[in-house]
């Protein structure tokens, strides 16, 4: 990514910070993610729940092949220990809010809404983008 990319960015999400409230930039970032998820791999993954006895069975199928996807205590969680997004990970720390990984948000909940093919929650508890050592999403099924 060169350096019209980042400047593009950084400007977009500050003229989003100072015009428009934070839910509202949250639900058009999560809207991005939402595209850039594969279809491919949303019906990979609808194929393993299809085949699964429940939801616990489906996660633990998932989560031997998408390395991210983790069981912790009662709940699953997607963890990233870098940030893969393409459009962001070369921007230096603290020149993005953490608002943007909403977009990363998106793309987890449109795998498990394609997958499942209903509504599901998707919290994302920590980002990179705003100094956490990790991304963490909780997948609320």
């Amino acid at each position: 990514m060169g350096g019209r990319t980042e400047k593009w960015i950084t400007t977009l999400m500050e003229g989003l910070s100072r015009n428009v409230d934070e839910k509202t930039i949250a639900r058009i970032l999560e809207q991005c993610g939402r595209q850039c998820q594969s279809q491919s791999f949303i019906k990979k993954v609808r194929n393993i729940y299809q085949k699964s006895k429940n939801t616990d069975e489906f996660l633990e199928k998932l989560g031997k092949i998408y390395k991210h996807l983790h069981r912790e205590d009662k709940g699953f969680y997607i963890v990233y220990p870098k940030c893969y997004c393409p459009q962001v990970n070369k921007i230096p720390k603290g020149k993005l809010s953490g608002v943007y990984c909403n977009c990363s948000r998106g793309w987890a909940k449109a795998l498990f809404e394609g997958a499942l093919g209903r509504p599901v929650e998707v919290i994302k508890e920590k980002s990179i983008i705003s100094s956490d050592s990790e991304c963490r999403f909780r997948i609320m099924l």
